[in-house]
């Protein structure tokens, strides 16, 4: 690696270089109650994914029912 790194593909969740997708919010995308967003443009598909996974799997069945009326 080059004495200057290249940041331009650190995921905003893990901190780890080889991001492959842009993050949702930067195409204005939602995000559940509690779910975290990314520090950075780009994710690690499988990290998004894990920190959808983890955010939804915490709501009640009435708050994720809130959201969806939300979205109408």
């Amino acid at each position: 690696m080059s004495e200057q790194q290249n940041d331009d593909d650190i995921c905003g969740y893990c901190g780890k270089p080889g991001a492959d997708k842009m993050a949702l919010w930067t195409g204005g995308g939602m995000y559940w109650p509690g779910e975290l967003v990314p520090e950075t443009r780009v994710v690690h598909s499988e990290c998004e994914r894990e920190e959808t996974k983890r955010a939804h799997e915490a709501l009640s069945q009435e708050q994720i029912d809130a959201v969806l009326r939300s979205i109408r």
